[in-house]
C-alpha cells in the first residue's frame, strides 16, 4: 500500500505543483503552492486505504488540491483584511505606527522562539531567498527534507500566531 501510494504521489506531484502555482502566482503567494501540495498529499495519504474506491486517484488529488488552495486563499485574505483594518485604525500617528511595528516584531519573535533552531534557521534562509538546494546543503539534508521541514515550520509558526490571536 505504501509503495502504491508513493507511486501515485510521485506521478501526480508535478501536476499538483503546476495547479497550485496557478492559484498562488496570481496572488503573489507562490511559496504557499508548495504548502498546498504538501497538504494535498497529506490528505491523500490519510485516505490511502480508500483510494481503490476512486476511479482516478489523480482526479481526487486535483479536487483536493483545488479545495486546499481555495481554503488557503480565503485564510490569507481574512488575515490580510483583519490586519489591514487593524493597521488603518491604529496608524493615525507615527507613534501608533511604531507601536504596531514593535508589537508585530515582538509577536513574530515569540512565535519564532517556539520553533527549533533548525526550523528557525531554515525559515530565515528561505526568507532571504536561498533555494531549497542551498538550504539543504547548509543544513546537511536532502532538498526534499528541507522542503518538508520548512513547510512544517511554517505551519507551526502559523499555529502559534493563530493561538496568540485567539487568546486575545
Amino acid at each position: 500500500m505504501q509503495n502504491d501510494f508513493k507511486h501515485i504521489a510521485l506521478s501526480i506531484r508535478p501536476r499538483l505543483i503546476s495547479l497550485c502555482r496557478s492559484f498562488f502566482d496570481r496572488q503573489k503567494l507562490a511559496f504557499d503552492a508548495d504548502d498546498a501540495v504538501q497538504e494535498t498529499l497529506l490528505r491523500l495519504w490519510q485516505m490511502r486505504d480508500r483510494l481503490d474506491d476512486y476511479q482516478s486517484p489523480e482526479a481526487l488529488a486535483v479536487r483536493i488540491a483545488k479545495n486546499v488552495c481555495i481554503d488557503m486563499l480565503k485564510q490569507a485574505g481574512n488575515r490580510h483584511d483583519a490586519l489591514d483594518e487593524t493597521l488603518c485604525a491604529l496608524a493615525d500617528t507615527q507613534s501608533d505606527h511604531q507601536a504596531i511595528v514593535h508589537d508585530a516584531e515582538r509577536i513574530v519573535g515569540y512565535a519564532m522562539e517556539k520553533l527549533t533552531g533548525t526550523q528557525r534557521r531554515m525559515l530565515i534562509m528561505r526568507s532571504e531567498g536561498m533555494t531549497l538546494k542551498e538550504i539543504a546543503a547548509a543544513c546537511s539534508v536532502t532538498p526534499d527534507s528541507a522542503k518538508t521541514m520548512i513547510c512544517a515550520a511554517r505551519k507551526q509558526l502559523m499555529q502559534t500566531l493563530n493561538m496568540r490571536r485567539k487568546k486575545k
